[in-house]
């Protein structure tokens, strides 16, 4: 506990001076110390990423919040299995972007990610996921973008069956969609990014939800990785970012 807080006094200089004034602002709420240090350091090293510091339970993370104005709050599912603490961020600081980091290796990470889309969540990645990863999701929650790592896609997707081969098939504009979809981008951005209206983007959504029997945007994700639609792409820039 003591070293959670030397870290988060000792980085309180880092965002008092971050490398910009633009640069995204990070929390982290975790108990070990090698995670938050490995996190300080991935935060250290990439450019428009600024370290606020590391605190060791959702009470804690709720006073630096206060205290630090972070834009985005790292979570540690074991730390919150219920997702109470990220209802409590969301609801006590709507300005701050959550992301839940999941052990996927635990029995009731499924139980979790359920509970953190319910609390409001803005991204979910598995802690073994790779430096890129975590990056992107920083970013895109900060642009206010849902964010899901593919990894998890089959904790989202759940036990429901395969759904037969003639009616997951896409058509090329929809995998396209989809596939930016899976990026975090909006309907009007993938609408600029396809030189078409935001009706059409909205229409072609709703297909490909119908058609993968998914709930919402992040399960069609989760089932298009599931079902091999999707694979891990390099990253895609809106062309407005």
């Amino acid at each position: 506990m003591a070293t959670i807080d030397a870290i988060t006094r000792r980085s309180a200089g880092v965002h008092r001076a971050p490398d910009s004034p633009a640069a995204v602002r990070v929390l982290v709420l975790a108990t070990q110390p090698l995670a938050a240090y490995g996190l300080r350091a991935l935060v250290d090293h990439t450019d428009g990423l600024a370290w606020c510091g590391a605190a060791p339970s959702a009470d804690h993370a709720l006073a630096a919040v206060r205290r630090l104005r972070p834009h985005v709050v790292l979570v540690d599912s074991r730390l919150d299995r219920d997702a109470r603490g990220i209802h409590a961020l969301r609801e006590a600081h709507a300005a701050v972007r959550v992301i839940g980091l999941v052990h996927d290796n635990d029995p009731a990470a499924a139980d979790y990610l359920h509970a953190a889309r319910t609390a409001r969540v803005n991204g979910l990645v598995s802690q073994s996921a790779a430096p890129d990863v975590v990056i992107a999701a920083i970013r895109a929650a900060h642009c206010e973008r849902p964010f899901l790592d593919p990894q998890l896609a089959r904790l989202v997707t759940g036990e429901s069956g395969v759904i037969p081969a003639q009616s997951t098939r896409l058509t090329q504009r929809q995998s396209e969609i989809l596939r930016l979809i899976a990026h975090g981008f909006r309907n009007a951005e993938i609408a600029e990014e396809l030189g078409v209206s935001t009706e059409t983007i909205r229409t072609h959504a709703k297909q490909i939800m119908h058609r993968l029997a998914a709930r919402d945007r992040a399960h069609a994700v989760a089932r298009g990785y599931h079902l091999g639609l999707l694979s891990t792409p390099d990253p895609v820039i809106p062309r407005s970012a």
